[in-house]
């Protein structure tokens, strides 16, 4: 009973910290990005992927071995030198070759950025056993907190400096102080002290625990981060900043629309794993629900994609308007997509999502490298075929694997679909043709209006009885 109500304490915790974070993540993001000019943002983006890159290979998958490993009291102290000395080597490395990345990539103020951020990877290494164990003790109130105010003050460092003319150093300082709060905090709330005892031996058994976990990391976040520094390879900083705009508002919708019940299927899968009808009818439900909230949003951000960008970033971020409405095209795959990884986890699965994220990794890379030749939105479009590649990958394997009906599936998907399609042409007709007021602002904020109520009332009426099986679904997964 304790461990069921400690599960759910930090269950709650984790979703408060989460929310709060990207909610002030968010806010802070449209700021600095009306201040700083795209370059500046750009050279900061591209410095922050090293080090983002980079902080995954130094924690090594190491914070889940600490997680895993409760009887072993003695694996902490290994980890804590294994990464400190992973951290030390990795700082070491950027100040060394930080002017060659400069000179490779073309990006004048990358040198400096490395050279400054090369403290991270250390602040990084330190935090990992502590994070661990707070984790391992279900303590996620001192991890909500530590990622909420760490965030917080850190982005109002930022903006103060950003309105003072520090350009790329205002965002290069919030990640430093970031990293260096959120070490200080889980530090003070645990008992724990390392001891100046390890071997080699030690180093050695750790690092081979923490492979899987850091190949599968890499690969994860290798996606969204070799993408990034093959566009600023190929097409300079500025595409980068514009193209990390676009992809934080994808973001957005991602986390407010698909991650929340992405979150609550696993444990919805896993009560299931021995029915294969309950678990296909959980899985159409999931995605139905997902795609009911979720659909509306990207057919609306293809519509009025510009406009969006430009009420919440500034008319300087255009570009990214474009680049935003191509990346909305991949929404229906996003609402599929991300529920593959949990059904497969929870049913013992869980070599097939690594082999597919492997695939995706090569096909992403390939399509930027060669797309990237010729413009940013290119690369967008590479985005999008991926996905949908993806997509029909996974519909295969659901039906091989799991015996899953792909018309069921494509059936369940059709009413959010066709409503959201009907739903963006009404709000096109009438923001072109009949919303012809001159406050910019009221336009849009009409337009999202309209398209609300003419999705759902679009959807109610050709698919009634939909509509009430999706209320009651709804019900069930709120009462969870």
């Amino acid at each position: 009973m304790l461990q069921n109500k400690k599960i759910v304490s930090g269950s709650i915790w984790s979703l408060i910290g989460s929310s709060s974070y990207q909610l002030s993540g968010l806010i802070i993001f449209i700021i600095l990005s009306r201040v700083l000019s795209p370059v500046d943002f750009g050279t900061a983006a591209l410095a922050i992927v090293f080090i983002e890159l980079t902080n995954t290979i130094v924690k090594y998958g190491l914070v889940e071995v600490v997680v895993r490993e409760s009887d072993n009291t003695d694996i902490e102290n290994s980890i804590f030198f294994t990464t400190l000395l992973l951290g030390m080597a990795v700082a070491l490395l950027f100040v060394v070759f930080a002017s060659y990345l400069e000179k490779l990539f073309e990006a004048p103020g990358l040198a400096i950025s490395l050279q400054i951020l090369s403290v991270v990877p250390i602040l990084q290494a330190l935090s990992t056993v502590p994070e661990g164990l707070l984790k391992r003790d279900f303590k996620f109130k001192a991890l909500a907190i530590r990622l909420f105010f760490s965030s917080l003050f850190s982005g109002a460092v930022a903006i103060f400096l950003a309105y003072a003319n520090y350009g790329f150093y205002s965002l290069i300082i919030q990640k430093i102080l970031s990293a260096l709060l959120s070490l200080l905090l889980v530090w003070k709330v645990i008992s724990w002290r390392p001891k100046f005892s390890f071997s080699i031996v030690d180093i050695l058994n750790t690092l081979k625990q923490g492979q899987p976990i850091l190949l599968s990391s890499l690969i994860g976040q290798g996606i969204f981060r070799f993408v990034e520094l093959i566009i600023s390879f190929f097409l300079g900083v500025i595409a980068l900043g514009y193209f990390k705009i676009a992809g934080k508002l994808l973001d957005v919708i991602v986390q407010f629309t698909i991650r929340p019940i992405v979150d609550v299927s696993f444990s919805a899968f896993a009560n299931s794993q021995d029915n294969g009808n309950e678990l296909e009818r959980r899985f159409i439900n999931f995605i139905t629900i997902t795609a009911l909230f979720s659909l509306p949003i990207f057919v609306g951000g293809y519509v009025i994609g510009n406009e969006m960008v430009y009420l919440i970033f500034g008319e300087k971020w255009s570009e990214s308007g474009v680049i935003f409405s191509i990346l909305c095209l991949s929404g229906l795959s996003a609402s599929f997509n991300y529920f593959f990884a949990p059904l497969c986890h929870s049913t013992h699965n869980s070599l097939m999502p690594l082999k597919l994220r492997v695939i995706e990794f090569l096909i992403v890379v390939t399509l930027v490298s060669v797309f990237s030749q010729y413009s940013i939105y290119y690369v967008a479009y590479s985005n999008v075929l991926t996905a949908t590649l993806l997509s029909i990958s996974m519909l295969i394997i659901l039906k091989v694997k799991f015996a899953f009906s792909t018309r069921l599936i494509i059936k369940a998907l059709l009413p959010s679909v066709i409503s959201s399609i009907i739903m963006g042409g009404v709000v096109y007709i009438v923001s072109r043709f009949f919303l012809t007021c001159s406050n910019f602002n009221l336009k849009l904020i009409l337009s999202i209006v309209i398209g609300c109520i003419s999705y759902f009332l679009i959807y109610k009426i050709i698919f009634p009885k939909r509509t009430f099986e999706l209320v009651t679904e709804i019900k069930k997964l709120m009462k969870r």
